[in-house]
């Protein structure tokens, strides 16, 4: 039943992915049903197995489940105006349910829905991933179909780059013409997909070579590691990790880079790997990268820092203007938000900056989660994350097995790398994004809960 669901979840994922990252919406109905199904089956067929880890930190989805169904429940519009105290908009809409004396804290259901649709998915991924995450086989196969789907995206990202073939399928780009997007439509959500991927690779490339060098003494020096017989494993493993980092530079996501760049030095600090080793391959990456930048173009890679500060200045139509309104906003319905997925609607009973364009998001997820469901909602659900993530900094060093350490360094550098992209962007409103999260979410929780026995049994991994 386990590689039922398991293989399951990974079709799902990987067809979110492939489908412009879960954004087309027949593709992503028919993902949420496949998934939604699996979770039912889940839930019959193991129920008779020890779960109860999987369960004890429920409350915090349940809670983001909850605190969304109450926006979409009918309550009299008298009572829905006394809750809601902000006044920009509702009485527009509270007129159009006068009809029927019934409104509902959401100020468009429609959306509220789609997207609650969407984080019930989410929620799905994450407890079955926690549940799998607990089986030595299903970790080591979800992290090796994770650097299988990250290695296609890369290559298909660097052909789009290359050749200038700027096709998706047979679909035909209209958008980001001169950069890697893979299958997906946006290149900073094609980087923030790679940005998580590339933490399990490096994370696997220093197992490998940890491993070898138990084994093998001299191979703690480079000569001993050229000569080693286990360099075509760790050769595979660089390629592909060097592979995924030039994707990410074709993208030219100035925040995707720096998420990535935050992502390996955090994983640097928490690693508890041969020192030596990690600085031997750290080295080998460099120099890769240096390589790389220079035949794609230093131009082209890094050219588009130079006018960073350009988005962020005290001017209308600039990201900061953008947050300014949308601050405006939070404070309007601190509590219990708009509405899951409302932004768009919402935002334009504020909208101060980008006048006579349609905004669609506050390229803050932050302050995004906090306009749709509240400031409470948005410190629960980022403070869970935080929490999780100063967990796995806590259990990465110390971790006894050495492939269960693999995959905590890959989770801490994937949350990290994709919390900072979040400071400017809006990755975990996209499906696929949001979709893999929750699943490294769920491993991350099944490698703080596994205990001390559990992991001397797999040392030797």
């Amino acid at each position: 039943m386990l590689k039922v669901i398991e293989a399951s979840l990974m079709l799902c994922i990987t067809a979110a992915v492939m489908a412009f990252g879960g954004t087309e919406p027949v593709s992503l109905a028919l993902i949420e049903v496949l998934l939604l199904g699996t979770a039912v089956a889940a839930l019959y067929g193991l129920k008779n197995l020890e779960s109860r880890s999987v369960w004890h930190a429920s409350w915090v989805p349940a809670t983001l489940l909850s605190l969304v169904a109450l926006q979409l429940v009918p309550i009299p519009v008298r009572a829905a105006e006394w809750i809601r105290s902000d006044h920009h908009g509702w009485n527009a809409i509270a007129s159009g349910s006068q009809a029927t004396n019934f409104s509902s804290l959401s100020i468009a259901p429609y959306y509220t829905w789609t997207h609650l649709l969407v984080l019930v998915c989410c929620v799905a991924v994450y407890f079955l991933a926690q549940r799998l995450g607990q089986e030595r086989g299903s970790r080591r196969r979800l992290m090796f179909w994770l650097l299988i789907l990250g290695a296609f995206e890369a290559l298909y990202g660097l052909v789009q780059y290359l050749s200038g073939w700027q096709q998706i399928f047979a679909y035909v780009k209209k958008y980001n013409l001169e950069e890697a997007t893979g299958t997906y439509i946006n290149r900073n959500h094609y980087a923030g997909f790679l940005e998580m991927i590339i933490p399990f690779s490096l994370a696997v490339l220093l197992h490998e070579h940890s491993k070898f060098s138990r084994t093998n003494q001299s191979a703690r020096s480079w000569k001993g590691l050229l000569a080693g017989g286990n360099l075509s494993r760790v050769g595979l493993w660089l390629f592909a990790v060097i592979v995924m980092i030039a994707a990410l530079l074709s993208s030219r996501s100035r925040m995707g880079i720096i998420a990535a760049v935050s992502s390996i030095a955090i994983m640097s600090v928490f690693s508890g790997f041969q020192r030596r080793a990690g600085a031997w391959l750290g080295a080998m990456i460099m120099i890769a990268v240096t390589v790389l930048v220079l035949w794609l173009g230093a131009g082209s890679a890094l050219g588009r820092f130079g006018s960073i500060s350009n988005e962020y200045v005290s001017s209308n139509d600039s990201r900061l203007s953008l947050w300014k309104d949308t601050a405006r906003l939070i404070g309007d319905h601190p509590f219990l938000g708009s509405g899951l997925g409302t932004f768009p609607v919402a935002f334009t009973a504020v909208q101060g900056t980008f006048l006579g364009k349609f905004v669609n998001h506050a390229h803050n997820d932050y302050l995004e989660f906090a306009s749709d469901l509240g400031i409470p909602a948005a410190l629960l659900f980022f403070g869970s994350v935080l929490l999780l993530l100063a967990r796995l900094a806590k259990r990465t060093p110390c971790s006894e097995a050495g492939f269960e350490r693999a995959v905590a360094l890959g989770c801490l550098g994937s949350i990290a790398a994709i919390l900072v992209h979040s400071l400017t962007d809006f990755n975990l409103y996209i499906p696929a994004n949001a979709l893999l999260f929750s699943l490294i979410l769920g491993l991350a929780a099944a490698i703080c809960s596994a205990g001390p026995a559990r992991s001397r049994q797999e040392h030797e991994a």
